[in-house]
């Protein structure tokens, strides 16, 4: 497991405080998840980044690892020239761009790709950009809300209302991704939203590592830790201890000021 802490304040203003941590799990041998956090630079943004990867011969851990850097560079080089929200695009458009070059020029890495869920935050204000099933949630006085909606087949047939939202929480086939990063897709169609972020709010990033084997209420419990290194470090031993059956990421920001 390793770890990331880091702020982002404006002193007696604002300040948001950010932990991630990122773990093989029990049932795999390898990690194909990544994780970045990258503090205010003194022009007022904050960023997040978890992504899952997927495909064979170690391809997914390639992917992932491409897109954090893209996304994460193209970000610190952008900021500030462009609406967040088409900033994000652009961003997840060109790590789409770049995972498929790598798999074409790596024959071994055919179809490689990675889920992807990211926060630019700027103050009090915050997009969120996702494609696939790594998810996004806040949790404000105890209540969590998931902000993202699982890129899925299953979840599909959910909105279309032909599964009910707990025969999909056990179906087979729910991993079964919809949309990513990479996976010789032409281009990627991200969601992006706008939040806020209150006083008091933590926000929680993670791969379906995590989401899968960790219920609402635990996380609502452990994101509540009073530092947000110990958050973060008891979110992945909460999924090691349901089975550990994925690799597992989990970044918690939290709204101190």
């Amino acid at each position: 497991m390793y770890k990331l802490f880091k702020r982002s304040h404006v002193p007696g203003i604002f300040e948001v405080q950010m932990s991630g941590a990122c773990d093989t799990g029990i049932a795999r041998d390898h990690n194909e998840d990544a994780i970045a956090i990258q503090e205010d630079d003194g022009r007022g943004y904050h960023l997040a980044i978890v992504c899952d990867g997927m495909g064979g011969h170690s391809a997914g851990e390639v992917a992932s690892a491409i897109a954090v850097q893209v996304i994460g560079e193209y970000l610190a080089t952008h900021f500030g020239q462009g609406d967040p929200a088409e900033l994000l695009r652009h961003a997840f458009t060109l790590a789409n761009e770049r995972i498929d070059d790598h798999a074409a020029a790596n024959p071994a890495a055919q179809g490689m790709g990675c889920t992807c869920v990211a926060v630019l935050g700027i103050r009090d204000h915050f997009w969120i950009a996702h494609a696939g099933d790594s998810r996004a949630y806040r949790v404000r006085e105890g209540s969590v809300e998931q902000l993202t909606t699982d890129h899925t087949m299953v979840q599909e047939l959910v909105s279309q209302g032909l599964l009910k939202p707990e025969q999909a929480a056990v179906h087979p086939y729910r991993g079964r991704i919809s949309r990513c990063l990479g996976h010789g897709q032409s281009k990627c169609d991200a969601d992006i939203a706008e939040h806020t972020l209150e006083k008091g709010d933590n926000l929680l990033l993670c791969s379906d590592g995590l989401s899968d084997v960790v219920s609402n209420a635990e996380i609502s419990a452990l994101v509540g830790q009073r530092d947000v290194r110990d958050a973060s470090r008891r979110l992945i031993e909460a999924a090691n201890k349901a089975g550990g059956p994925d690799n597992i990421s989990a970044i918690v920001m939290r709204r101190v000021v």
